[in-house]
């Protein structure tokens, strides 16, 4: 019986054992983020006039949902405008819009976050929060809400 057991065992740590694909993370990027607004030209406006974002595509999806896609370097953001849509309960201003459960924001980062601050006051926004550091996380942060209520977070590396 030993005999048996270690000729398997031999044999067995000669096989190659793949690797399936369900024990591996698969490897994901950044591709967009999609809002669901109740006024398309009005989210549109403050994220083309205000963040400097370019409409880079207006279409429609399945039966008649205008989609149009905002751009900004490698950041994409999907605005849809679904037929009788139901607008979502209103958050707190930031910081407690994340007291919400769900997604909480979305964020851009900046590499000069004062700059960026100065920037959109002279577009006329004002941070709904005003930079604040979060030393833990390394970084500087400030928010902005876009005329639907959506927390817009601008972030800052600081340090190494």
């Amino acid at each position: 019986m030993k005999v048996i057991f270690a000729s398997m065992a031999m044999a067995a740590s000669t096989i190659a054992i793949p690797v399936h694909a369900a024990d591996k993370a698969p490897e994901l990027g950044h591709w967009m983020v999609a809002i669901s607004v109740a006024d398309m030209d009005a989210e549109t406006a403050f994220y083309v006039d205000k963040l400097g974002f370019k409409v880079e595509l207006d279409t429609t999806f399945g039966p008649g949902i205008p989609v149009r896609w905002l751009v900004s370097g490698n950041e994409r953001i999907e605005l849809l405008k679904i037929k009788d849509s139901q607008p979502a309960p209103a958050k707190p201003a930031p910081p407690g819009h994340a007291a919400v459960q769900g997604f909480s924001q979305i964020t851009f980062s900046t590499t000069d976050i004062e700059a960026t601050k100065a920037a959109l006051a002279a577009k006329g926004l004002t941070p709904a929060l005003d930079i604040t550091e979060v030393a833990p996380l390394g970084v500087k942060v400030m928010y902005y809400t876009d005329p639907e209520g959506n927390a817009v977070e601008i972030a800052q590396k600081v340090g190494g």
